[in-house]
Parts: structure tokens; C-alpha cells; sequence
């Protein structure tokens, strides 16, 4: 039996992918450590590791839905993260690491005691190796100048005290372990053909939950079923609710449509009858029922879908969402809308375009047989196995 040390930052969008991992390594013997913030502890116990709690400082900004450009505030969150983890980790003494990109605690940790580590990926990779990532960084460098500049002060402050090689924000963002495991199919992956063995795109990593609560499937029969979700922080878009309403209300779609805990439902107005409105569904089970799915564009989301075979309309809202729409409309598994400039009646032609056009679900069912080669949880556990020898 090894130990093993998860680190990972407090974004259901990063967890959920490591969670099946977890599963499968512990049920081959691993004794796992996964160090996250309380919120999680029922699902780390649930798959059977150990919970170690952090106290974050993105907390209060997570209900907001305010936390800036992320990348550059995961340098200040380590400064807050590491000295409360340090010690521990130091006593648990994994035999290797597994972190987000976004973590660089985790990566920090594994550097300053010398810890073998392994980066998981749920999102794509932001390299040199595409120019739609690489024009993606630029931007974004452009659109925050004041925030790079503090961030280059943080990477000085976090060398300094914990003794990391030379490196500036962009080194330490881009930073990839190897072997570096990848949610979701090369294919999907700007520039994939460009990464070289050391990449292990395992496909998206989907363990079935088995719990529909009290959530009614039933509702979902008799009809073509739409899907809306904008996932589980950017969502407190009501006048995009209300929007859904008036485009889709009375038509002979089945409508699930999960707001979020950050919304009164009570405040949209009526709801119509062929909606199903709940703070949160269990999408799997709703996506093996779905034919067109409107979402934000997070990985997960959208592995998730392509994993069962549906098309999507995409409306990102934040990070690396706007990379992954585009990169859905050049593949051809779905349409991709602004959120600043979206209408109902944008909203309703794409759906009914992607859901009447066949080639939407031709290449979203191509991409299916792809995610279910990749491997999923299995590849990336036994990865991380090989990993450790």
C-alpha cells in the first residue's frame, strides 16, 4: 500500500473529475490524504479517503461569484493555503502527488519536499502549442496588468519562502508535472496531436453517483428533452432564466433547467408548464435523456455530454469557458452564443438548429466513441499506479 497526497482548490468544476479516481485507487489499496475545504469532506469520505481541511480565502467570493481572473488569485490563496498544510503533509509523508493546475499549493508542496507529483487536468491545457490558447493568454495578460504585476510580486514572495527554482506567474500557471493526465479526449485538445507520451488524455472521468434523490425522470418522457445549466458558481443570471422561459415556454420540449442556490425561483415569474426548474439536478442521468444541451462550456459539463452523445449550445461565462466554446463550434458538436449579447430569439434558433441539423449529433456521438476508448478514471488510476511503480 502507498499514500497518496490530493490537492485541489474549493470549485465543484476541478473536484468532481478527481472524485472517480479516488474511488478506484483507494478500492486498489491506496491509502489517499485529500486535502480540500470542508464543503467536500461528505464526498471525499463517500469515496473513501482521508479529509484534510484547509480554510480558503475564496469562500465568501464563491457565493458571489466574484473571484476575479482566477489563475492570478490561486497565488494569493497559496499564501493563505500553505502554512495552514505544510506541517501535515510534511508528517503524512505521501509517496507522490496529485493536483490541480489551478492548485499551486500543491505544486509548491510537492517541489519544497522534494514529492514525486502527477498534475491532473480537468480542463484543456493553455499552451504555446495553439495559438487560440496562446491568443488566450495574451488577452488575458492585457485585460488584468494590475493583477500580474501583484501576481509577479507573490511568485518573488512564494520562491522566497519556500526555497522553488527560478520561475515567473506564467511558469508557475503553465507548470506540468509528468506523467500530466488530461480530462478529456486528444481530439478536443487544441494542438493535441503536438503533446507528446508524457500527456495521458484519459477522457473524461464519469463514475455513475447512483442517487437521483427525489429528482422526477418521469417528467423527462413523452417529449424532446432541453437541458440548461450554467453550472455550479456563475449561474445568477435571472433575466437569462426568464429569457429561457419566453423561448422555450409552451413548445414541445421538456425543459430542465437548474438555476443554482444563488436564485429565488419564485422571483422569475411564472414558470411554465414543460419546465422542470430545481437548484440542481443529477445530470448524468438527465443527459442519457437530453437532446440539446444549453451550458456554460465547463470541461466537466461538457465531457459529460459528449460522454452520452449530445449536442450543445454553449454561452460561456468565465476562464477558459470562451476557448472551450470555440473549440466546440470549430469541431461541429454544437453552436457557441455570447453571454453579453444573447437574445431569446438567438437562444431559441440554436437550439432548434442544433437539435434539427443531424451533423450536430453525428460529430457529438464521434467524440462519444472517443471518451468511451479514453480510459476515464481506470486509465488515470492506473497512470498514477505506473507512476509510483
Amino acid at each position: 500500500m502507498a499514500r497518496g497526497a490530493f490537492f485541489n482548490i474549493p470549485f465543484h468544476g476541478h473536484t468532481n473529475a478527481t472524485f472517480p479516481v479516488v474511488r478506484e485507487l483507494v478500492d486498489r489499496g491506496e491509502d489517499i490524504t485529500y486535502y480540500l475545504t470542508d464543503a467536500f469532506r461528505p464526498q471525499i469520505e463517500r469515496v473513501g479517503a482521508r479529509f484534510h481541511r484547509y480554510e480558503s480565502t475564496l469562500e465568501a467570493d464563491l457565493k458571489s461569484g466574484n473571484v476575479g481572473f482566477l489563475p492570478v488569485r490561486m497565488l494569493a490563496e497559496s499564501r493563505a493555503v500553505l502554512p495552514q498544510l505544510l506541517e501535515a503533509v510534511r508528517a503524512q509523508r505521501p509517496d507522490y502527488v496529485v493536483y490541480d493546475p489551478l492548485c499551486l499549493w500543491g505544486q509548491i508542496l510537492a517541489s519544497h519536499l522534494r514529492i514525486p507529483a502527477i498534475t491532473f487536468r480537468p480542463t484543456m491545457i493553455v499552451s504555446a502549442r495553439s495559438s487560440a490558447t496562446t491568443d488566450f493568454i495574451q488577452s488575458r495578460t492585457a485585460m488584468f496588468p494590475g493583477l500580474f504585476e501583484q501576481a509577479g510580486r507573490e511568485v518573488a514572495a512564494l520562491r522566497s519562502e519556500y526555497d522553488l527554482p527560478p520561475m515567473d506567474v506564467w511558469d508557475m500557471l503553465s507548470h506540468e508535472e509528468r506523467p500530466h493526465l488530461v480530462c478529456m479526449p486528444r481530439s478536443f485538445q487544441p494542438g493535441g496531436e503536438h503533446f507528446d507520451e508524457r500527456y495521458v488524455f484519459v477522457g473524461p472521468s464519469i463514475r455513475a453517483r447512483g442517487d437521483t434523490g427525489d429528482f422526477p425522470l418521469a417528467h423527462l418522457e413523452g417529449g424532446p428533452v432541453l437541458y440548461i445549466s450554467l453550472g455550479t458558481i456563475f449561474n445568477n443570471w435571472p433575466a437569462f432564466y426568464r429569457m429561457c422561459f419566453e423561448a422555450f415556454g409552451g413548445t414541445p420540449w421538456r425543459v430542465v433547467l437548474a438555476t443554482g442556490h444563488a436564485v429565488d425561483v419564485a422571483e422569475l415569474g411564472a414558470v411554465p408548464g414543460n419546465f422542470l426548474v430545481r437548484p440542481s439536478v443529477p445530470q448524468l442521468e438527465v443527459l442519457e435523456r437530453t437532446s440539446v444541451f444549453v451550458t456554460h462550456g465547463g470541461a466537466n459539463s461538457l465531457m459529460e455530454s459528449f460522454a452520452h452523445g449530445v449536442p450543445v449550445v454553449v454561452i460561456p461565462q468565465m476562464a477558459e469557458q470562451p476557448l472551450n466554446a470555440a473549440r466546440v463550434a470549430e469541431l461541429g458538436q454544437g453552436l457557441a452564443l455570447r453571454k453579453e449579447t444573447v437574445t431569446v430569439e438567438q437562444l431559441r434558433q440554436a437550439v432548434d438548429r442544433v437539435a434539427s441539423e443531424p451533423t450536430f449529433r453525428e460529430k457529438a456521438r464521434g467524440l462519444q466513441q472517443e471518451v468511451r476508448g479514453s480510459g476515464g478514471y481506470r486509465r488515470a488510476a492506473e497512470a498514477i499506479l505506473a507512476f509510483r511503480g
